[in-house]
């Protein structure tokens, strides 16, 4: 190269490390920080169980509500932990355990004020009694979810957004439905029909040839139940893989939305209404959009593996 043209190459790299040194850097903003106009951001996290939680409060109490899909109410209260006043009947109910629920209708004023960015009137949204709270007594959920459980965030106000849910930055992004651009349907996504109601309708699955209704829940474990004799035929398909000492199977090559997904930790159940639920586990491999525009979730892979459970007991 000679002296001269060693001396060049030098001068080069100097005057390049140089203007390295002096031009700043082009920061990548999180998810989370790019919030599109008119766009509600609530953090949430996750306890132990895996359950996604919204610290919020109600007038003077502080805790966290439950974000729950599969709720139909847009605020259920817990008042075994807010003060309420003594209220009315509202009938029973059933969870899905089978337990029984004692259902109070209020109508003292309670306002809950969600992540410290969004106030709502914390009512149930039910037609017939719209400006009402709905409580029921979750000392059991209090004790098994959170010890400042306020009640649970219900589809009665989701329905009023397009909801993303993005469990890699823990977020949930709200856009009025009025203003929201349509969503936005990636390749490799899996589009599944949803029309919460009170009880939820499910969508179609395939698991070893075998159509199981299908519902998603934010707030419940993966679950398979079926009739004995079609668990005999997805096990002859063997689409069902055992985990040994768990009490849990993984499903194999189930069609979920046109997409082969497996399914991984499922709680194994025999049930005569059949039904394979979509939830915590599933649900946290993907950022869901769901959409009461056109009754669609559309579920994005994010890269992330599902949580494995201890047991599925």
């Amino acid at each position: 190269m000679g002296q001269y043209g060693a001396r060049m190459q030098a001068r080069f790299l100097a005057i390049l490390a140089l203007l390295v040194s002096v031009t700043p850097a082009i920061a990548q903003p999180e998810h989370s920080d790019l919030a599109a106009p008119g766009e509600i951001v609530l953090p949430f996290h996750l306890n132990k169980e895996g359950y996604p939680l919204i610290a919020a409060s109600v007038n003077d109490t502080s805790g966290v509500f439950l974000l729950d899909t599969g709720d139909s109410d847009r605020f259920l209260l817990n008042r075994n932990y807010i003060p309420m006043d003594t209220g009315t009947p509202a009938g029973g109910g059933m969870t899905a355990s089978g337990q029984a629920l004692d259902l109070r209708w209020h109508t003292g004023h309670y306002t809950a004020i969600l992540a410290g960015v969004l106030s709502a009137v914390a009512s149930s949204g039910d037609r017939k009694n719209d400006d009402a709270s709905l409580s029921v007594d979750a000392r059991q959920e209090q004790e098994d979810i959170d010890p400042h459980f306020l009640g649970w965030l219900g589809w009665g106000f989701l329905k009023a957004y397009v909801t993303t849910i993005d469990y890699r930055d823990h977020t949930l992004r709200l856009l009025p439905v009025n203003s929201a651009p349509r969503t936005a349907h990636p390749l490799g996504s899996i589009v599944v029909s949803f029309a919460p109601s009170s009880p939820v309708v499910p969508f179609t699955t395939i698991i070893g040839q075998h159509p199981t209704p299908a519902i998603l829940d934010t707030a419940g474990w993966d679950r398979l139940a079926l009739q004995p004799s079609s668990w005999a035929k997805v096990m002859a398909a063997h689409t069902i893989r055992r985990r040994p000492g768990k009490d849990c199977v993984t499903l194999r090559t189930v069609s979920v939305g046109e997409q082969n997904v497996d399914v991984v930790d499922v709680e194994r159940a025999e049930r005569s209404m059949e039904r394979l639920t979509l939830g915590i586990g599933f649900l946290r491999r993907f950022t869901s959009t769901w959409d009461p525009r056109d009754g669609t979730v559309t579920l994005v892979p994010n890269g992330t593996r599902a949580p494995r459970r201890g047991d599925c007991s």
